[in-house]
């Protein structure tokens, strides 16, 4: 049976946190992977040229380490391995896995938090210091998102949460109840 390409990504995540948090170096390899994307991100075509099958070993090995220069050994293995197994088109879903992994790990949940309008820095506090107090997390990142569908109130929804209290929600429970 042919696996999932994410389930795929997900295992070389996995042996990436396992491995970096047995070296005592999660900190250290979010950095070096984040730099990684952010490079990946900004220069789309590199997956490409480096997956290319014209494109001689040496040549490819040369601009993987380029890529890794500097980040540590196990980075360096993880995109070797990705290499040798013809995975590096998922090298970014690997990394947003492991992300996912730390933040995981670390008590961190992204947010999002749905409103009509837009929130300032301080009331955007306010609702994370609320998702933080009812869920347990050590830290939100809380990002706004403007629907102006939801009339009012604040839909806040994490990865596993949501917590709706949008007027549009209250409406529509209220609707349900007088229908009966």
């Amino acid at each position: 049976m042919a696996k999932n390409i994410k389930d795929i990504a997900d295992q070389y995540a996995k042996a990436i946190f396992e491995l970096a948090s047995e070296q005592n170096q999660l900190d250290d390899v979010l950095h070096d992977l984040e730099t990684i994307q952010k490079l990946i991100t900004e220069n789309p075509s590199f997956v490409t040229v480096v997956t290319a099958s014209d494109l001689a070993i040496t040549d490819r090995d040369q601009l993987l380490k380029t890529l890794t220069k500097g980040a540590a050994e196990s980075i360096q293995n993880l995109i070797q391995l990705l290499a040798r197994n013809d995975r590096l088109d998922i090298l970014s879903m690997v990394i947003d896995q492991f992300v996912s992994h730390y933040n995981e790990a670390k008590g961190i949940v992204d947010v999002k938090a749905t409103t009509a309008v837009a929130l300032d820095d301080q009331r955007l506090d306010k609702l994370a210091n609320v998702f933080a107090a009812k869920t347990g997390a050590k830290q939100v990142n809380i990002e706004n998102v403007v629907d102006n569908n939801i009339l009012g109130g604040v839909i806040l929804q994490s990865q596993s949460i949501l917590i709706d209290g949008s007027l549009q929600t209250k409406i529509a429970k209220m609707k349900a109840q007088l229908l009966g």
